[in-house]
């Protein structure tokens, strides 16, 4: 089997596997490996290359989970974030380890958001509880039989504090988010050069 023979049958199954992207996104990923393998094979080299770009659905699903971290990196957002951790966690240890990270805090940020409605509905069973016979304390929602013992501290200064606190964890799980983001990034960059 001549190169040309070999080249051929693998992009026509990368264009047919990178049919979803835009047209000349598809186009720009196409010439690049087009190009590698002609270069690979000048230096007869072409099937190490086949091998290493693994089958075109392989070579197709990099490029998807790239353009994935790409978009969520340059969005900003956090669904675009917590959507490509999620993604990609099955197949990167490092987007699982990014995923449980943000997701803590982006759960905080729920659970202080809950917690200033709940103060609003629900006064008396919201606050910031302290109870000195257990030596503890509690931010979020009580159980009613529990108010008897622990002592609400903060009062209506509840809404602010939860929401400035769901303000400083949403942050918190977005910069780790994009941190783990940007390492994939860069652990891809590393593994092309």
């Amino acid at each position: 089997m001549t190169s040309t023979e070999k080249i051929e049958p693998f992009m026509r199954e990368l264009s047919r596997a990178l049919s979803s992207l835009k047209e000349t996104d598809r186009d720009d990923i196409l010439l690049e490996i087009r190009s590698h393998l002609e270069h690979r094979k000048e230096e007869s080299r072409l099937d190490e290359a086949l091998v290493s770009l693994g089958s075109a659905k392989e070579c197709a699903r990099g490029f998807y989970e790239e353009i994935r971290l790409q978009e969520a990196f340059t969005d900003g957002g956090p669904t675009k974030t917590i959507g490509a951790l999620v993604a990609l966690a099955s197949r990167r240890i490092t987007a699982a380890f990014g995923l449980l990270a943000a997701g803590v805090f982006y759960l905080m940020a729920a659970g202080f958001a809950v917690t200033a409605v709940a103060e609003v509905v629900t006064p008396e069973l919201a606050g910031f509880w302290v109870d000195a016979d257990k030596g503890a304390f509690f931010m979020g929602v009580i159980d009613p039989d529990s108010t008897a013992t622990a002592t609400e501290m903060l009062g209506s200064w509840l809404i602010p504090v939860a929401a400035g606190l769901g303000v400083i964890a949403l942050i918190c799980g977005q910069w780790l988010g994009r941190f783990f983001i940007r390492r994939m990034m860069r652990n891809s960059a590393d593994r092309l050069a």
